[in-house]
């Protein structure tokens, strides 16, 4: 076919484009078809160049309702969090738990894959965290109360993770779980400190952490996921525990992290077949 004929053609069916009397994909096919895709490629390039051109380089943005609401929100939590102890106890208490249940209510509302989603339901767990402890500081409490709260803080993290899909709720209320645990054992171990005391607190934790993450893979792929990784971790509880007390032999506690890093190590490679789905389906720690 000679180029006269060729540009008459497709001026055709640029015509018959433009006045939408053949659908584009068959007005794509006809140019591919005379131009050997010639034509159909330049007119994409050109409709891609066209819309950058398009797009002003600056525009005013526009007054949208959302964005208003958005902004006065922020105004109000800034002014209440700078001028928070201004306000007598039972009022600071009542903003706590009613912008903790607000914020919870307002990510279980938004879309589970949404960032809203994932900003609100993490404000509402540091607000339940850190707003408890510190109202329950200024009413006096001891530390061993404040943990309980904190224990029952990390409970209803480890809730909303499995209720909204966020799993790294849970497993971050897993970890709090075992620090506050630390704690409790940290208390008893630190005037009477024994190697042989402190492996026996945190390895029956990691065993059962680590059984209960390989047994629940068959029912609940991520919650054995969250399972499986924080009894992992908790095999060097006591490590970690340890080199904040005095009495613990340095030379004594690096040998015993070679020989957890050694097992930890050996777990995962010999289990890499079954742990490794969790990470490339994407599915565990979501």
């Amino acid at each position: 076919m000679n180029e006269q004929r060729k540009k008459i053609i497709t001026s055709e069916i640029e015509y018959w484009r433009r006045n939408n009397l053949l659908p584009s994909h068959y007005c794509d096919f006809l140019l591919n078809l005379y131009t050997e895709g010639e034509a159909a490629g330049k007119e994409t390039q050109n409709q891609a160049s066209a819309g950058f051109e398009a797009l002003p380089a600056f525009s005013l943005p526009k007054l949208e309702m959302k964005w208003v609401t958005i902004a006065l929100f922020m105004v109000v939590l800034l002014y209440l969090a700078f001028h928070f102890t201004d306000f007598t106890l039972t009022m600071q208490m009542t903003m706590i738990g009613f912008l903790t249940l607000m914020f919870y209510v307002l990510g279980f509302m938004k879309e589970k894959s949404g960032i809203s989603s994932h900003l609100f339901l993490g404000l509402a767990s540091m607000l339940l965290a850190l707003g408890g402890v510190y109202i329950l500081g200024l009413y006096g409490f001891d530390h061993t109360e404040i943990v309980l709260y904190m224990v029952a803080a990390c409970i209803i993290w480890y809730l909303t993770g499995i209720l909204a899909d966020k799993r790294y709720l849970s497993f971050c209320a897993l970890l709090g779980l075992e620090g506050l645990y630390g704690w409790f054992t940290f208390q008893k171990s630190y005037t009477q400190f024994a190697w042989w005391q402190m492996e026996a607190f945190w390895l029956p934790i990691a065993i059962l952490l680590i059984m209960l993450g390989l047994v629940w893979k068959r029912r609940q792929e991520k919650t054995s996921a969250i399972l499986f990784f924080s009894g992992i971790l908790a095999l060097f509880g006591a490590e970690v525990e340890s080199f904040f007390i005095p009495a613990a032999d340095e030379d004594l506690l690096l040998y015993f992290l070679y020989i957890k890093i050694f097992i930890a190590s050996f777990l995962l490679l010999s289990l890499k077949n079954f742990w490794w789905p969790w990470f490339s389906n994407q599915q565990p720690l979501r």
